[in-house]
């Protein structure tokens, strides 16, 4: 079964109204979804489209490619929105010289919150908790002169 043939099947089984459009390159294959049930894809911060790629992954994981399951272009406006809340939180953090722990997130977007924060030299983040617990958190970091 080709990945074409699950996405259809999956959309024709589960009776949801969407399309679905592939693009493959030589390191990944891009999925996303469209259509009048995609909500259904993004309901609860879109655990089911992040249970769907993993899902299509271990099914296919004999292809070289990775595939990203995408719906109505949320993961860019994910991205963005990631990058606005690491960037108003390193400002709040500056402002206040308090610690501040954001709302747990996946690895993929602490790894978001972490590289838009990583040439701040007077703010530093860590992950912290477990499982679906960790999140990241952001807290002054000490002065040159404090360090040494």
């Amino acid at each position: 079964m080709t990945l074409r043939e699950f996405l259809n099947l999956f959309i024709q089984s589960s009776q949801f109204q969407l399309e679905v459009d592939i693009i493959e390159d030589e390191t990944q294959v891009k999925v996303n979804f469209t259509g009048e049930d995609s909500g259904l894809l993004l309901a609860r911060m879109a655990s089911p489209l992040y249970a769907l790629e993993y899902l299509c992954n271990r099914l296919f994981e004999g292809h070289k490619e990775q595939i990203i399951v995408d719906c109505n272009n949320y993961r860019g406006a994910r991205v963005k929105e990631l990058k606005l809340m690491a960037v108003t939180a390193a400002e709040t953090v500056q402002r206040t010289g308090d610690p501040l722990k954001l709302s747990p997130m996946s690895p993929e977007e602490r790894r978001i919150v972490h590289l838009t924060v990583s040439n701040s030299e007077t703010i530093r983040t860590e992950s912290e908790g477990y499982n679906e617990n960790r999140s990241c958190l952001l807290y002054t970091s000490p002065s040159p002169r404090d360090r040494g």
